[in-house]
């Protein structure tokens, strides 16, 4: 019986050309590199040329105002810290508040003298818990289910102090070790202002945990370095073109929250400025009359704790 001769395998080597591709996705990167620029713009407008020149404005129309307004919202805030003090450790103490209030009073106005008057308690030994003294297992505290949910109650204020930054995805970690590769002054070359800004900026985007931020920034140095061209690879564009839309998609937000601002585009709208000043007039008014109104309802607290307590009348019998 005739051999079969041995089955030929045939390799056939395919040429993609990925010129009309990466073409393509050149034209889009630019597009979308356009359109961040123009928001970008936008947002370091309002930041660095709108907002101070519209505090500077603010300050120098209304002077006295401004000042009447700070003075007030800082005495509002200070005595409201006070209030709340006070308040919280009657909750926890159970003690009269006017006396706790009072408490506070004399130790501002002399601490030294107050710690005199009153000497810290001292602290009980602490207890010993013996096993031995329980007969029943079942009756020891510690084998208790409420035992344990006490204990979480207490560590609440500790969890609540030590919160855990946000976790940073992928996307955000990636991005900001390609920036501190570039920005790093360990890195070498012109430490500019630019640089500085960009440094600190990424730093804050960072700790915030925001991949979109941290695109914006990419991209800003990205094109102030010209590092993507047309001759980069067709990932390296789609990937360039992604960080451009959540650049975008960052700076949009930002700006959707700038332009239900008084300073926004404050710089380019001149002759709007007489009627801008008569409606912050009226609307610097009404602040002034709530903090105003506030504050005397916070003079009328303080003042019904520091009256005296009545004093307690004898009873007479009745014959």
């Amino acid at each position: 019986m005739p051999r079969r001769p041995p089955a030929r395998i045939t390799l056939a080597l395919v040429l993609i050309d990925s010129r009309p591709l990466r073409h393509a996705a050149w034209s889009e990167f630019h597009a979308a590199r356009k359109l961040s620029e123009k928001a970008a713009r936008d947002l370091h407008r309002h930041e660095e040329t709108d907002t101070p020149s519209y505090h500077a404005w603010l300050h120098a129309a209304f002077p006295q105002l401004m000042t009447t307004l700070r003075e007030l919202h800082a005495e509002v805030l200070r005595k409201t810290r006070q209030l709340d003090q006070a308040q919280f450790e009657a909750n926890i103490t159970g003690r009269s508040v006017k006396k706790i209030w009072k408490d506070h009073r004399e130790y501002d106005a002399d601490p030294e003298a107050y710690e005199r008057a009153h000497p810290p308690e001292p602290e009980p030994p602490p207890h010993r818990f013996d096993r031995d003294t329980i007969d029943d297992a079942s009756t020891d505290p510690f084998d208790d289910p409420a035992f344990d949910d006490f204990s979480d109650t207490e560590n609440i204020h500790h969890r609540d102090d030590q919160r855990p930054a946000p976790a940073a995805s992928a996307d955000a970690r990636d991005i900001y070790r390609r920036l501190v590769q570039h920005l790093h002054p360990d890195r070498g070359g012109d430490w500019t202002p630019a640089r500085e800004r960009l440094w600190h900026e990424v730093q804050q985007a960072w700790a915030a945990r925001d991949a979109d931020w941290l695109a914006r920034l990419e991209i800003d140095w990205e094109t102030a370095n010209d590092t993507v061209t047309p001759d980069s690879s067709l990932s390296r564009l789609r990937q360039a073109i992604a960080a451009l839309h959540a650049a975008r998609r960052d700076t949009e937000r930002k700006l959707r929250f700038y332009r239900q601002s008084p300073s926004w585009r404050f710089t380019l709208s001149a002759k709007k400025r007489p009627q801008l000043q008569r409606r912050l007039e009226a609307d610097l008014h009404a602040d002034l009359n709530a903090l105003q109104r506030q504050l005397a309802y916070i003079n009328h607290t303080i003042a019904a704790w520091e009256s005296p307590l009545p004093s307690r009348r004898p009873r007479t019998r009745r014959t």
